[in-house]
């Protein structure tokens, strides 16, 4: 699915875009249907597994700050 996500987004951006936003599945697909009223060309059989696809890769708590939210300050480990 990474393939055809790159195919269709990096027409217009490239994708650290898509990378920095950390949506939601709902916000994905908000944006899905802006891009596609711009002219991204996203077939109907493919939306759902690239909604999931960006879901779980770059959604809410996929940041580099939720990455180092959890890690402890000042530990040996750091």
């Amino acid at each position: 699915m990474q393939a055809k996500v790159k195919a269709a987004c990096t027409q217009c951006h490239n994708a650290t875009r898509i990378t920095e936003q950390h949506m939601s599945r709902q916000q994905w697909s908000d944006q899905l249907e802006k891009m596609e009223g711009l002219g991204a060309v996203i077939p109907d059989a493919d939306r759902n597994a690239m909604l999931s696809y960006l879901t779980r890769n770059f959604g809410p708590g996929k940041g580099s700050a939720a990455k180092t939210a959890g890690k402890k300050t000042g530990s040996p480990a750091d």
